[in-house]
């Protein structure tokens, strides 16, 4: 049989493309068919992302944050990050989470904006009143008329609230020299209970976004409305809307968005991830940037049916991959904390603890498991023929433990062979005596607490092709 020369696979560059989405043959074999909990930040290599670690104690013990801001006062003397846990608003100051609003109804969702050195929340249009924050309890200083709702956001100098029971937007005057908040009651009614509800209120640099369910209004003034929808896309949750240095981004059923006149899917390598995402998991998916990188929590999915449990999925915007993160515990809410020494993304979970996103080597003590899946190779000029491999060579640092493993045509989806497990500092060669296959993938997994794992690749050593 002739030998094949020794082949270094290609470095993952590329991101996730899945099989859903483009053809094994096509498929960039620099990019990977599945990588949970590594990124592509290091050009020629994946490594395991960092880990998240508490923010001062528990809250309130197995119970989801449903809300997360950051209070600034203007004088830049008053950093505190609000969540909304159970019936309760807590601020924290740096040291310790304290009660600061109580009596809310625990399943609704809290949501704040900032104006004239106050903060501003709502907490459902059913619920309780909006209430105003200075850095102590909550009251009804300056709150003037403003009702209850589920949405809020300040635009030209006006608090803007939103009811999805109505389809109104209520608004206040516009702020008086004084700094006081005027009126309220006042209201534009956008396209009324047509079974598409308001869901959530972006401000962009000249118009007040309205999302509904399947379409965006936007509002320039308290005159000048759009009638009709201006984009037929929209999204079932606040969280998911997310703006950065690239514009304005959110999660609709069928892609995440780019905003533009016509939305921009820049979902579509991870296509089938975006369909796995379960209807009831929609109202509940929140985002945050960190600069380069977007990020939208997604829950549970199942994944070619593999189970993958809160599941981050994570674009990068210089390169437009994509990967995807899985933590120990859901999370339900996100917010920018500066608390005057360091700006942090603060993550809400489902447990009743907020956590410093992208800090550590663990999660709150938590390993960090991997799990990474090749494309198809082919590893001769012509993909129908039939090779072997006796041996391979894989490189990597802080790998130890890792498994290795692979599969061929021949065999059952998920059907994963061992070829063995790490020992070796830098490099590592394995014995593999896979034989009469015409393609064949490789598969690393493992968990690691402390240095990151650091993957550079395979490298075929002893190949052979059968005659024909």
């Amino acid at each position: 049989m002739p030998k094949l020369e020794r082949l270094a696979l290609p470095f993952y560059t590329e991101g996730i493309i899945r099989p859903a989405a483009i053809d094994e043959l096509s498929a960039l074999p620099s990019s990977l068919s599945l990588a949970v909990n590594v990124n592509f930040d290091r050009i020629g290599a994946i490594q395991t992302r960092a880990g998240s670690t508490i923010i001062g104690s528990e809250i309130v013990a197995s119970t989801p944050i449903l809300g997360l801001h950051n209070h600034i006062n203007n004088a830049n003397t008053v950093y505190r990050l609000l969540a909304k846990v159970g019936t309760a608003v807590y601020d924290y100051d740096g040291a310790i989470w304290t009660v600061r609003r109580t009596g809310l109804t625990a399943s609704s969702k809290a949501r704040f904006t900032s104006l004239v050195d106050y903060t501003f929340m709502v907490n459902g249009n059913s619920n309780q009143a909006c209430a105003s924050y200075a850095g102590g309890s909550f009251g009804s200083v300056n709150v003037a008329s403003l009702p209850a709702g589920d949405c809020i956001e300040n635009f030209r100098s006006r608090i803007w609230i939103a009811d999805s029971s109505t389809d109104k937007v209520y608004y206040s005057d516009v702020v008086t020299t004084d700094n006081t908040i005027t009126g309220g009651t006042s209201f534009i009614q956008i396209s009324p209970q047509d079974g598409d509800k308001i869901t959530g209120l972006k401000r962009s640099s000249n118009a007040l976004l309205v999302f509904k369910q399947h379409h965006i209004y936007r509002v320039y003034s308290i005159n000048s409305v759009d009638p009709d929808p201006y984009i037929n896309v929209g999204t079932y949750s606040q969280e998911s809307i997310i703006e950065c240095q690239s514009g304005i981004f959110f999660h609709s059923p069928e892609a995440f968005y780019q905003y533009a006149s016509t939305p921009v899917d820049i979902s579509k390598k991870i296509i089938d991830v975006v369909q796995a995402i379960p209807r009831i998991n929609y109202e509940n998916i929140c985002s945050w940037e960190d600069g380069n990188h977007l990020y939208w929590s997604i829950g549970d999915i199942t994944l070619s049916g593999i189970s993958l449990s809160n599941i981050v999925c994570r674009y990068t915007l210089s390169k437009q991959i994509w990967a995807l993160y899985s933590y120990p515990y859901g999370i339900r809410s996100v917010a920018k904390y500066d608390d005057g020494t360091t700006i942090i993304n603060a993550l809400g979970g489902d447990n009743g603890k907020a956590y410093s996103f992208n800090t550590g080597n663990d999660d709150d003590g938590s390993p960090i498991f991997y799990d990474v899946e090749t494309q198809w190779y082919y590893i001769s000029n012509l993909k129908a023929d039939i090779k072997k491999i006796q041996d391979i060579s894989a490189l990597f640092e802080n790998a130890q433990g890792a498994k290795i493993s692979y599969m061929i045509d021949t065999d059952n989806p998920n059907d994963w062979k061992p070829i063995g497990e790490i020992t070796e500092e830098l490099s590592q060669v394995f014995s593999l005596n896979s034989e009469s296959f015409i393609r064949i993938k490789f598969r690393l997994d493992g968990n690691i607490i402390g240095s990151p794992l650091i993957f550079r690749g395979f490298e075929i050593l002893n190949s052979e092709i059968y005659d024909i």
